[in-house]
């Protein structure tokens, strides 16, 4: 293991009543690019199309299915991201707690709110306004109510045929909930308590699989939607961080490879073998069970397989991707949706693969673009002043 590098940056800075020195910095812009891999699964999760277009039909079974595993297997983008805040902000709130020998709750939230609710309001409330002018994007008053409270995943979870824009953001939710118990363990118990709750949070969530898996009934949201089940990722991210303790791993080129091929092997059973994400599909307890742990277990491999990188090797563009990765995941959905009504408005409704490729070219282009104006223009300031609330410096804004 080789120690993570920490600057030391220049003047105080007041919190409050409380003045303490700069921060210092915890960043690894490896994670961004890690980050904007996430983003990439979830998005080719999306462009696929779940049944085969008339034009293919004639592909064999076997060909479909394994079009269908990568699919689903692009879910699991989201375990990544549920990995990585956990693991970014327990090591946070563990080198807080070190510098300034405690654990600063409003501080904490203040952070949060600045960094996640500007834009996921902003984006809600375009879309209420506008969902009342235009149809297509009208969302469920329930489901608006519910992503206003920060339960939108609760409620696709008792709506399990919710159609409409904006499903994705059920992810926001789950992380808000995750946010409001972990930095008072934090506080309570420290790195101790924190290593417990997460130890004891694995089998409750496979637990909770047994059990929501009983209805057999639209398993790929009832069970994946479940806050309990995605806690496992949060208590993975959470023991990889107090584990490591800010330290990553010195490994070969050769051995991440193979860390990221077994990554990638282990989603494509969780979503081809066991279809823990397969519309329709009805799994024994112990088979959703055993996708949910290899989904889990790929997502722990490809972190450590990044985990480390040099900066010198990773390319610049990736990196800032990665740093805008929030609007990416929030504007993709609307992206996928300007290229289609961009199809349908010149005539487009093949499916060749060469239009195929398009239409997701035009998508992730929109989507980008959307996403880098978002950062600059609403985001960047909130994230500015984000920094008066901060004792452990991560990436610049």
């Amino acid at each position: 293991m080789a120690a993570a590098a920490t600057t030391l940056l220049q003047p105080s800075a007041a919190v409050g009543s409380l003045v303490v020195a700069e921060p210092v910095r915890f960043y690894r812009p490896e994670l961004d690019v890690l980050r904007f891999f996430a983003f990439l699964s979830v998005f080719f999760c999306h462009l696929l199309p779940a049944e085969p277009p008339a034009q293919v039909h004639g592909l064999s079974s076997v060909i479909w299915n394994s079009v269908l595993a990568i699919k689903d297997a692009g879910n699991f983008g989201v375990c990544i991201f549920f990995l990585l805040s956990s693991y970014l902000i327990t090591e946070l709130l563990r080198r807080e707690s070190v510098q300034t020998n405690a654990t600063h709750l409003r501080s904490f939230y203040m952070r949060r709110i600045l960094r996640i609710w500007p834009l996921y309001f902003a984006v809600l409330l375009v879309f209420i306004i506008g969902g009342s002018l235009w149809p297509p994007m009208h969302i469920q008053p329930g489901r608006v109510l519910a992503y206003l409270l920060l339960v939108g995943n609760w409620y696709m979870v008792v709506h399990p045929l919710t159609t409409g824009p904006l499903r994705s953001l059920w992810s926001i939710s789950v992380e808000e909930q995750f946010y409001v118990t972990w930095p008072f363990l934090i506080k309570a118990g420290g790195m101790q308590c924190i290593k417990a709750v997460s130890l004891a949070l694995l089998p409750v969530c496979f637990v909770t699989i047994l059990v929501a898996s009983f209805h057999q009934v639209h398993l790929d949201v009832t069970v994946w939607l479940n806050s309990v089940v995605q806690f496992q990722f949060f208590a993975l991210g959470a023991l990889l961080a107090i584990h490591l303790s800010g330290q990553s791993l010195d490994l070969s080129p050769r051995f991440r490879v193979a860390l990221l091929l077994a990554g990638t092997i282990l989603w494509l059973v969780a979503s081809g073998v066991c279809r823990i994400k397969r519309a329709g599909f009805t799994a024994s307890p112990a088979v959703l069970c055993a996708g949910y742990a290899a989904a889990a277990l790929g997502s722990v491999l490809m972190f450590l397989a990044v985990l480390g990188i040099a900066p010198r090797k990773l390319p610049l563009s990736l990196i800032y991707l990665g740093k805008i990765s929030y609007g990416l995941y929030v504007f993709h959905e609307i992206g996928l949706s300007i290229s289609g009504a961009l199809r349908g408005a010149v005539g487009l409704t093949s499916h060749t693969p060469a239009l195929f490729l398009l239409n997701g070219a035009v998508a992730l282009g929109v989507t980008i673009i959307l996403a880098m104006l978002s950062y600059k223009y609403l985001e960047y300031p909130f994230l500015q002043l984000k920094r008066r609330f901060t004792f452990i410096e991560s990436r610049s804004a």
